[in-house]
């Protein structure tokens, strides 16, 4: 599994001139635009990197040549898994280096225990994508993938219209007061809330990556 891991991690260097790019697109934009913009930009950017590795694997028959290594379909994908959680977390920190220095850059006041809390909410965020596109891609490869995630996008957007109306209905019929209940959730500290939502993020992660194994399984090489 080491080997696999650092192999992607090889693939990743030799993108090193698009990842300096990204440096200084996220420089400049720093100028101009809100300091968390850039953790998410980098977060954004992470998470593609580390799912192109998926298609430098499938490429001209890359898989069965992998499965003649040593190696299983579950010990692949503990392997994928793991350098995606170390490779979005090395860009989630270089995004969080960076959201500090333009905040020191533009002479901004603020909290720094405040700051990383609202920034560790990126990171099981992020997690949760890779987590839903890793089995995606797998099952259906990095072409297919894209059709296949805009369907369930566009599911997504029916059932959130369909289910709004139906919270608006519920609290009318039946007189829930939602703002006291925001208002209890916005009184909530803010590092309780981001350690709740990464514990829901690596929860998310790890049910993604049985279901992979259960995919690479059935595949056949």
């Amino acid at each position: 599994m080491k080997g696999l891991v650092l192999k992607d991690f090889l693939l990743i260097a030799k993108q090193k001139k698009l990842a300096i790019m990204y440096v200084f697109v996220a420089f400049f934009l720093s100028l101009s635009m809100d300091s968390t913009f850039i953790l998410s930009y980098f977060s954004l950017i992470g998470s593609l990197i580390v799912l192109t590795t998926l298609s430098y694997d499938a490429y001209d028959n890359g898989y069965p040549f992998l499965m003649t290594l040593p190696v299983d379909a579950k010990t692949y994908v503990y392997a994928k898994y793991v350098f995606s959680f170390l490779g979005l977390l090395f860009f989630w920190i270089a995004g969080v280096i960076l959201q500090f220095a333009s905040l020191i850059f533009q002479k901004e006041s603020f909290e720094v225990l405040d700051t990383l809390s609202m920034d560790l909410v990126f990171f099981p965020a992020f997690l949760f994508i890779i987590g839903l596109m890793l089995p995606i891609t797998i099952k259906f490869g990095a072409e297919k993938a894209r059709i296949v995630l805009m369907v369930i996008f566009g599911i997504v957007f029916v059932v959130g219209l369909m289910g709004k109306k139906v919270l608006e209905t519920t609290v009318r019929d039946y007189h829930i007061d939602l703002a006291a209940i925001v208002k209890k959730l916005d009184a909530m500290p803010q590092q309780v809330v981001a350690l709740s939502l990464a514990g829901l993020g690596i929860l998310a992660f790890v049910i993604s990556m049985m279901i992979s194994i259960g995919i690479m399984k059935k595949k056949e090489f």
